[in-house]
């Protein structure tokens, strides 16, 4: 029988080599996740986590025991997610897949696309048709979304006068658009 030989202890430089830590620690980390956890992209994550957090912690040069440390820290991620996952009801989800199968989909045809082509012309000449100032409110309104106080004081009118110009665009778009 041999006996099992210490872990090996990184120097101080090596502590801050990523590349070193993840191979010398990874498998051990990944054993520890996926005896817990139900998927391996959980397990790679919070393995990843693991050794990020070990990497930015600025006291970890004075650890004694590089894995008991690195260990803990799994052993806190991993009770922070079976409690996030507890708090969000992780186990009763239902992947989106499973609801949607079968439900009807919207196939994109030629009448669709045309159809959507005359209305935007139709909508782009109801606009032109609108008086400039009108026009200017509007766009500045639905398409930038400015306040009515910040379109006003941006073209130097009252607040009365943009819900007016605005109230007017909307009359003319209901009336316009309306019609066959």
């Amino acid at each position: 029988m041999t006996a099992a030989l210490p872990p090996i202890q990184p120097t101080p430089d090596s502590l801050r080599d990523t590349g070193a830590m993840a191979q010398q620690y990874r498998p051990r980390l990944m054993r520890y996740f996926r005896n817990h956890l139900g998927t391996v992209e959980d397990a790679e994550d919070l393995t990843q986590e693991t050794l990020v957090r070990m990497m930015r912690d600025p006291q970890a040069d004075k650890v004694n025991n590089v894995e008991a440390y690195l260990m803990t820290i799994a052993g806190n991620l991993l009770r922070d997610r079976y409690r996030r996952d507890r708090t969000r009801h992780v186990g009763q989800h239902v992947p989106i897949d499973e609801n949607t199968e079968g439900w009807p989909t919207e196939t994109v045809c030629g009448e669709r696309v045309y159809q959507d082509r005359e209305r935007l012309q139709l909508f782009l000449k109801v606009l032109d048709d609108l008086p400039p100032r009108c026009q200017q409110v509007f766009l500045l309104h639905r398409y930038e979304g400015m306040t009515y106080a910040a379109i006003a004081s941006q073209l130097g009118i009252s607040v009365s006068a943009v819900e007016k110009q605005m109230m007017r665009a909307l009359l003319h778009f209901g009336t316009r658009l309306e019609q066959p």
